[in-house]
């Protein structure tokens, strides 16, 4: 009835301990002082960016916008080029990876591996980056993907530069790989090929804790409790120091699971229970969610249906391990036996139904991949037995060209050399060609991106100089104009004779407009108060008696780049304008809002809108999509003829 338990578990254990056991410091806390001292004290530029990656992946697992920080002061810095372009690649995977974008971190740590191959100095970045390439492709590739990067590439590597510490990380990687498939004699065989390696360093480190723990959950599955118990105590002798360690909630995972073991359902509680604990207060989520589900399987033993089924409904409401759909299918197996016990058979054969679904789904997206593969197959195979046929031809055509010149006169053997040199001078004149031919491609494609480039140097030439001369005008209208009109306004003031009500109420409007034209060439609001401010007061000053403005702002940040601030208000005030000349509009709704890392501006009129496929952008609109495409956003505009137009701006900060 529950015999998928065993294979939910096993799974768990390698899509998430895998991931939870990365080679970071026990004592967490002074290994993140030391980055930060170094970060703050060291006068070496790429020593300081080193420690930045190194801070970006020590928060990846649990505080990805703390890793975004670390990683974008590297990926921003002027000096990034100190380090190596492998080097940025990788830990862009690592935070990729954390954040469960697995096509983008494949294409980071297949670019790492790339500018990597040759170099020495960072051998270890590589060995992590065939290993993490291959293990976020475990679910479309299966098992013996990353066993085969495992023992073809990282051990291997591991060996020839000597590198200790990943050589036994891999084998035990490969240890727990074996045992998530229920190979656990083959999985004990790695583990041990291991220790092996850990007796020849000197000095405990991380992967001694790891290999420890792997050793108790593959004796806890034989099982052999004695020997798991051996193993457990040596990693709690290296933990128990360290009761802030990350490692800890993995260390209760393994304690509850040897108690399970034992048959001593209430200490196995209890350490799942503190591990639970645990990783809440680190953040540590899909752990989280193995200890939930190690906490069902001894639920399924004590024979307490009720709380096993609860501990299932929680593990989908949360819907952390739950996102990928192998686990989901699991989870609603599980759910079916467990209502079929309890006597719910409706609410059984629902699940049931939704597991089966879902097989289903699986099963074709597995299909279509086979039928990809054996369709790239089938033409690789073609195309090589086309290539066979023409040597075999050529072979043939060069013996009978040799049976024939022996044949025939020497006049004949000249005339064959003549038309044999003719024929190498047609194919070398035709090989020529394509060669020109590609090189003219390739040069044409070179001149297309120079082009390409200079022309968005020179648009973000053109809006830093259109910047400037503004600042410059405004500067210049505030500080002379502005002086010169109020010193005559004074002098009007104080000569009786001079006096004039219409006048001075004239130089009074003179002066404000002269400041209104400041504000807008410049806002000094932006600069001193923000991008919140000082959108409220571009719309209160474009607001008049028919045409109403309506602003919001939702959680803005007051940390924003300023670059970033200044094109949002550029893109808000040109897009009010064009509303102003174009729109007819008698409303308009700007609104500003973060979310995360995510700025969005949208700004929403109710006038007649416009055809996008009869209208030619404009210059308003043409700087608005200038503006965005120098921070790096992107733009929607949608308009319908006669039901007003909506601009969205959105961009990463």
């Amino acid at each position: 009835m529950f015999r998928n338990t065993f294979l939910l578990l096993v799974f768990l254990l390698l899509t998430v301990v895998c991931k939870s056991q990365q080679l970071i410091p026990i004592d967490e806390v002074r290994y993140l002082n030391q980055i930060n001292n170094t970060i703050n004290t060291s006068k070496d530029d790429r020593v300081v960016l080193q420690n930045y990656l190194l801070l970006s992946e020590y928060w990846a697992p649990t505080d990805s916008l703390k890793s975004a920080q670390a990683l974008n002061t590297v990926l921003n810095s002027p000096k990034k080029n100190l380090l190596s372009k492998g080097l940025l690649e990788y830990y862009q995977g690592i935070f990729a990876t954390n954040q469960g974008s697995r096509t983008d971190a494949k294409k980071h740590y297949e670019q790492a591996i790339k500018l990597l191959q040759n170099d020495k100095k960072n051998s270890g970045i590589l060995i992590r980056a065939l290993y993490n390439e291959a293990y976020i492709q475990i679910e479309d590739k299966s098992y013996d993907f990353l066993v085969k990067a495992l023992t073809e590439k990282c051990i291997p590597l591991s060996e020839k530069t000597n590198n200790k510490e990943l050589l036994a990380y891999s084998y035990t990687q490969l240890g727990l790989t074996f045992m998530s498939v229920g190979q656990l004699d083959k999985a004990e065989e790695y583990h041990k090929k291991a220790l092996e390696v850990l007796k020849q360093i000197p000095k405990t480190q991380t992967v001694h804790l790891i290999t420890y723990l792997n050793l108790v959950s593959n004796y806890c599955y034989k099982p052999d409790s004695k020997t798991a118990k051996v193993y457990l105590d040596k990693a709690k002798a290296m933990i128990q120091n360290y009761p802030q360690s990350q490692h800890y909630a993995n260390y209760y995972y393994q304690e509850g699971m040897y108690y399970t073991t034992k048959q001593d359902y209430p200490k196995a509680l209890s350490s799942l229970d503190a591990g639970v604990k645990l990783a809440k207060a680190k953040n540590q989520l899909k752990l989280l969610h193995l200890l939930y589900f190690r906490m069902y399987n001894v639920y399924l033993m004590q024979k307490d249906y009720v709380k096993a089924k609860q501990q299932l409904e929680q593990i989908l409401k949360e819907n952390i391990l739950s996102k990928e759909a192998l686990n989901r299918r699991i989870t609603y197996t599980q759910l079916a036996a467990v209502n079929d016990v309890l006597g719910q058979s409706k609410e059984a054969y629902q699940w049931m139904k939704k597991s089966n679904d879902l097989g289903d789904s699986l099963n074709q997206q597995k299909l279509l991949q086979k039928l990809n593969e054996y369709e790239i197959l089938h033409k690789t195979t073609e195309k090589q037995k086309t290539i066979n046929q023409l040597e075999q031809e050529k072979k043939e055509n060069e013996l009978m060209a040799k049976n024939k010149n022996l044949r025939i006169t020497i006049l004949a053997i000249a005339l064959g050399l003549s038309l044999i040199i003719a024929v190498l001078i047609y194919l070398t004149y035709r090989k020529q060609q394509k060669l020109n031919q590609q090189i003219s491609i390739s040069h044409q494609q070179d001149l297309l991106h120079i082009e390409n480039e200079r022309k968005y140097e020179a648009t973000q030439a053109v809006l830093q100089g259109e910047e400037q001369e503004r600042q410059r005008i405004a500067q210049d209208l505030h500080d002379s104009m502005g002086g010169m009109l109020a010193n005559i306004r004074m002098s009007i003031s104080a000569n009786e004779l001079y006096q004039s009500t219409d006048i001075v109420e004239k130089l009074d409007k003179s002066i404000s407009e002269m400041r209104r034209i400041s504000r807008n060439l410049m806002p000094e609001t932006l600069k001193n108060l923000g991008l919140e401010t000082a959108l409220k007061e571009l719309c209160e000053s474009m607001t008049h008696k028919h045409f109403s403005i309506q602003f919001e702002a939702f959680d803005v940040s007051e940390k924003i780049p300023f670059q970033i601030q200044l094109a949002f208000y550029r893109i808000a005030q040109e897009s009010i304008s064009n509303v102003i000349k174009y729109a007819q509009a008698n409303n308009v709704i700007v609104q500003i809002s973060q979310d995360g890392n995510t700025l969005t501006l949208t700004v929403e009129d109710d006038g007649v809108g416009f055809d996008k496929s009869k209208i030619t952008y404009g210059l308003g609109l043409k700087n608005i999509e200038n503006r965005v495409r120098l921070i790096n956003g992107k733009v929607e505009i949608h308009s319908v003829k006669g039901e007003g137009t909506t601009i969205n701006v959105e961009c990463y900060v």
